[in-house]
């Protein structure tokens, strides 16, 4: 055998070694069991950071939540600074400060009394729930703090826009600029823009504010710092959200006027501040 192969096959060998120790399974500090994937060797999480990951989450083959579907959200979670003796320990609290930002990892968690509850009856059987988890972004406190200041004079700005847009369009001033529709709903374009229209089915990135008729407002993305992503047409959104996104290409800004039929009807949404036939107004860029 000539030196070239003995190499060749002692390098291919070791690779496997390598990829082998990357999927050994260990037991984390709080008993879980844990698989990185990746272990891409980079800084990892400290207590009191942010990380921002997805997880989907299964129970033998059973998927029975996932971040990338459950509204798109990637989940931002905070680590505490310290973990009460003799209080439960979630999952993710040791899998990320195992992880670096990039790294995929598998972690499994016994199911005991409390979890069976959420067990379904054709996974009986099952002994372990399994999360498969992606660190996307590990942000330090310096950062976060940077990011929540951002985004608090963001959400001030967009929300002082939207109380004088809506004394001009409660005045008549916007009338001859408004796009009627037939539905009822009143679309004030900011900009069109200039990338391409919106499909059915489509999954979209938006910023939005919300507001009553009165200037106040509901909620917001801006002051959480994350879009809101959801699929056009296929009823995720109100009715009147969901229709004008696709009068406005991506890149596009608009202040959507609903009213109550196309927003939340005649019970509104007291649990969100919005009272019974509330008419909507809510400010939105399509990314």
């Amino acid at each position: 055998m000539s030196k070239k192969i003995v190499f060749a096959l002692f390098s291919f060998l070791f690779c496997l070694q390598l990829a082998s120790a990357q999927q050994q399974s260990i037991t984390t500090s709080h008993g879980f069991r844990f698989i990185n994937h990746t272990d891409g060797k980079g800084d990892k999480p400290k207590p009191g950071e942010t990380v921002m990951v997805h997880v989907d989450t299964y129970i033998g083959d059973t998927l029975m939540g996932s971040t990338r579907s459950d509204g798109g959200y990637i989940r931002e979670y905070i680590l505490p600074d310290s973990i009460r003796a003799g209080k439960r320990i979630p999952f993710l609290y040791d899998a990320v400060l195992l992880m670096s930002e990039g790294d995929s990892a598998s972690v499994f968690e016994k199911i005991d009394s409390t979890l069976r509850l959420f067990v379904p009856a054709s996974q009986k059987d099952a002994q372990e729930v399994r999360y498969e988890v992606k660190v996307v972004e590990i942000i330090t406190k310096a950062e976060k703090v940077k990011q929540v200041a951002e985004s608090e004079a963001r959400m001030i700005t967009v929300q002082t826009m939207v109380q004088a847009t809506i004394q001009d369009y409660t005045a008549g001033k916007l009338n001859d600029k408004l796009l009627m529709l037939s539905s009822g709903l009143k679309i004030l374009v900011v900009e069109p823009g200039t990338g391409p229209a919106v499909n059915t089915g489509e999954t979209v990135k938006t910023h939005y504010l919300g507001a009553l008729m009165d200037g106040k407002m509901f909620d917001n993305s801006f002051q959480r710092g994350q879009t809101l992503d959801f699929a056009v047409g296929v009823g995720q959104m109100i009715a009147g959200f969901d229709e004008g996104v696709t009068k406005i290409n991506h890149g596009g800004k608009a202040y959507f006027f609903l009213p109550y039929k196309l927003a939340y009807g005649r019970e509104g949404n007291p649990t969100a501040g919005i009272p019974r036939k509330s008419d909507l107004v809510f400010y939105v860029e399509l990314l």
